[in-house]
C-alpha cells in the first residue's frame, strides 16, 4: 500500500517540473543574452547618431553574432527561445523584471559615483579658493 503512494507522489513531483523544452534557453541565460543584446543596440544607436557613415544594420548583425558566440548560443536557439517566452508571458516577465532591476542598480551605482567623485581635483579646488581678486 505504501509503495503505490510513494510512486504516485514521485510521478506528481516529476510532472511539476518546469515545462520548458530542452531547446529553450533557461531564464538566467536568456537574461544575460538579452542584456548584452540591449547593450549592443544602445551602442549602435549612439554611434548612428554621432557618425553619419555608421552602418547600423551591418554592425547589429556583427554584434549579435559576437554575442551568440560569447554565450555559446545559436541564432536559431535564441529565436526559438524568444518565441517561446513571447508565447509564455508569465515566464518572460521575471526575465524582463530582473533586467530592469539590474539596469536600475547600475544607474544608481553610477549616480552615486558621480556624486562622490570630485571632477575638480582637491589641489585645484584649494588653489581656486586662494585666488585673490584685485580691484580695478
Amino acid at each position: 500500500m505504501r509503495s503505490p503512494l510513494i510512486l504516485v507522489l514521485f510521478v506528481t513531483f516529476l510532472s511539476c517540473k518546469s515545462s520548458v523544452r530542452k531547446d529553450i534557453l533557461p531564464p538566467k541565460k536568456m537574461q544575460t543574452v538579452l542584456w548584452d543584446m540591449m547593450q549592443a543596440d544602445e551602442m549602435a544607436e549612439y554611434y548612428s547618431t554621432t557618425d553619419s557613415s555608421f552602418k547600423g544594420v551591418a554592425k547589429h548583425t556583427v554584434s549579435y553574432q559576437n554575442i551568440f558566440a560569447i554565450h555559446k548560443v545559436s541564432k536559431e536557439s535564441f529565436k526559438n527561445s524568444l518565441n517561446y517566452y513571447k508565447d509564455h508571458p508569465a515566464s518572460l516577465k521575471p526575465i524582463l523584471d530582473s533586467l530592469q532591476r539590474f539596469a536600475q542598480r547600475l544607474h544608481t551605482s553610477d549616480t552615486n559615483k558621480k556624486k562622490t567623485s570630485n571632477p575638480i581635483g582637491n589641489d585645484t579646488l584649494k588653489r581656486k579658493l586662494h585666488v585673490r581678486i584685485h580691484g580695478m
